[in-house]
């Protein structure tokens, strides 16, 4: 299969890598059709691209490189949703805002994405905790400071 991308040009993508989002991501709820896009094995940054949008692409990253103290209450009915017969292959990210300066990134810790790598459902969670944050820096000022 092959897909026409904005960031990527053309790709040619086996159909079973295809994320599938029943209920679409926040702000995109008719986009139901994703991919994961590594084009850097030793960043941590990931991309989400939309098989359906060529335009439509998200900065992804797993929330526990960055705050390994990072945990979320999953409900059943989520689990249900995502088919899950085992937790260890559901693989959680969160959406990365980039700006201008890249020691400015965000992610969005209230708005985890699991991927049930078994069939490749996935779900964008809304948590209402508020020990997590919608701008989690990723950088820190102290790491900033000690990299100068």
């Amino acid at each position: 299969m092959k897909i026409k991308t904005k960031r990527f040009g053309e790709i040619d993508l086996d159909e079973q890598s295809v994320v599938t989002f029943k209920n679409g991501i926040l702000g995109f709820p008719k986009v139901k059709k994703y991919v994961l896009i590594d084009p850097n094995k030793k960043s941590p940054l990931k991309w989400l691209q939309s098989v359906e949008k060529s335009d439509l692409a998200f900065v992804i990253t797993n929330p526990l490189i960055f705050k390994q103290d990072y945990e979320i209450k999953v409900l059943r009915t989520d689990m249900e949703d995502l088919e899950v017969t085992d937790f260890k292959n559901v693989f959680q990210f969160v959406i990365v805002t980039v700006p201008h300066d890249p020691s400015k990134m965000t992610a969005n810790m209230k708005g985890p994405i699991l991927i049930n790598t078994e069939n490749n459902q996935a779900k964008q969670l809304i948590l209402d905790d508020p020990e997590l944050e919608i701008k989690f820096r990723l950088i820190s000022n102290q790491k900033i400071a000690k990299a100068v």
